[in-house]
């Protein structure tokens, strides 16, 4: 089923067979969406013209005021405003009966894709490092490969209470900044830039995951029989 192997290609693992569309959507990766999607959303027009519209200003105010730049005056409420309208005649308009019938399709691909991994507790599915290919695997082997490295390494520690200690570390980081620069030993500048901004911080996670850019390519793909 599967002749060509290319960059793209997902590393299974387990026995499932996919269809030559649901492997498509797979090689087609994160960056792939759907064309039209929201005509599937239960969010309205309006909502969606909202979200995108909330979504594309901040990024365009980010970038003003990154440049000092008013994001208040007259020229950028004018764009804010042709932003939205242009949203709204996107949104608005009739597709082609051709794009239609595409989406559509590629609609019920997903949600057989969807409905097959629901039936499936026994695999997942994950996206690789650098590559950013889909794996897909057995779960009880992805747990098992977890434990084994965890123990052998010792690197990490399962948390099972449900709280996070990554605030308790912040905090631990900044008072000791704070003493020593009550020590002289570093400059308010330096403290500064060591420490931790608590919005880009999260904690090491282990996922245990193949690395399909070190593996030979006849083995990115699995073999139907």
């Amino acid at each position: 089923m599967y002749k060509t192997v290319t960059a793209s290609s997902p590393f299974i693992e387990v026995n499932v067979k996919l269809s030559p569309q649901e492997m498509l959507l797979l090689i087609h990766g994160l960056k792939y969406v759907i064309p039209c999607q929201s005509r599937f959303s239960r969010l309205s027009v309006d909502q969606w013209i909202s979200r995108q519209l909330e979504r594309l200003s901040s990024v365009v105010k980010n970038c003003l005021r990154d440049h000092q730049m008013s994001v208040m005056d007259d020229r950028a409420k004018q764009a804010f405003s042709a932003l939205q309208e242009l949203l709204k005649q996107s949104y608005s308009k009739t597709i082609p009966v051709k794009l239609w019938k595409r989406m559509t399709q590629e609609w019920k691909v997903l949600r057989r894709f969807l409905r097959m991994l629901k039936n499936r507790p026994d695999i997942l599915i994950r996206r690789t490092d650098k590559c950013k290919v889909f794996y897909i695997g057995r779960a009880d082997d992805f747990a098992r490969k977890t434990e084994e490295y965890m123990s052998k390494t010792e690197a990490y520690e399962e948390l099972t209470h449900g709280r996070c200690p990554l605030a308790e570390i912040i905090h631990a980081v900044q008072s000791l900044l704070n003493y020593l620069f009550s020590k002289n030993a570093l400059t308010r500048k330096q403290c500064q830039m060591l420490c931790p901004k608590a919005g880009q911080l999260e904690l090491a996670h282990y996922h245990g995951l193949p690395k399909p850019h070190k593996v030979m390519p006849s083995f990115c793909f699995e073999r139907v029989r």
